[in-house]
């Protein structure tokens, strides 16, 4: 061992518990989110497309399956972890699907929520898919290096809180606002890893300027996109206004 390598010590790591905590917060913002509507979908006539209850589903195992992985790694489980783990790569695909699908169609169901503007809603709900897409496709081909694996399925999976967090906080008092607060505790979570590796590791980890840097500028996309003429034309053709 040379002097130099004597003189090194090894980069701290984030604890297991930190990814576990921070992905029941946010199925804690899915389920209560989604248990305020939910009950109501089911009972009203009509009732929802079809459509709307498998993209329900396939959102719920993603939750489920983002609880259960890193509580596999807390426990030492990493061979179940990594086999499930590929299941999850087919279920992140549908997600996409259905999403884009589902996003769509809100607009000749009339669901699209009152608080967004047409573009607005349209533009957020695609990018928040596709982001989330490109961070699930850069988890999984970096599945073998962990330290990259695990952060950017976290960013991944904060891309998409919008639908529950929209449905949890009480958008229709934020008025204009709406979408800055929505963004805004987007941002907290996006947030919440890179502060955890500043205070532990005393530097962030690259994968974090990726997958926060992809949130951030799908964020500041959204405004110039979702008034562009050729969007609003897009809108007014599904029949949003």
């Amino acid at each position: 061992m040379t002097a130099i390598d004597a003189g090194r010590r090894p980069v701290a790591t984030v604890g297991r518990r930190f990814y576990l905590i921070l992905s029941l917060l946010m199925a804690a913002v899915f389920i209560g989110g989604f248990g305020q509507t939910v009950p109501d979908d089911f009972t009203h006539k009509p009732g929802l497309p079809l459509l709307y209850h498998v993209h329900g589903a396939v959102f719920t195992c993603w939750v489920v399956l983002f609880v259960v992985q890193p509580a596999f790694i807390a426990k030492g489980a990493v061979k179940l972890h990594r086999q499930i783990g590929m299941l999850g790569a087919g279920l992140a695909s549908l997600m996409i699907v259905m999403g884009l699908a589902a996003t769509l169609m809100a607009y000749h169901y009339h669901r699209v929520p009152s608080f967004f503007p047409g573009g607005v809603f349209l533009v957020m709900n695609c990018l928040g898919i596709l982001v989330f897409g490109g961070l699930v496709a850069g988890g999984v081909a970096l599945r073998r290096q962990a330290e990259w694996h695990k952060r950017l399925m976290l960013c991944a999976t904060v891309s998409i809180l919008g639908p529950g967090l929209g449905r949890l906080l009480p958008m229709d008092a934020f008025g204009a606002a709406a979408p800055a607060v929505m963004f805004g505790v987007i941002l907290v979570f996006a947030l919440a890893g890179p502060i955890a590796d500043q205070i532990v590791r005393k530097r962030i980890h690259p994968a974090y300027f990726w997958g926060v840097g992809a949130i951030l500028l799908s964020d500041l996309l959204i405004g110039p996109l979702a008034f562009a003429p050729p969007v609003m034309a897009l809108v007014k053709a599904l029949g949003g206004h």
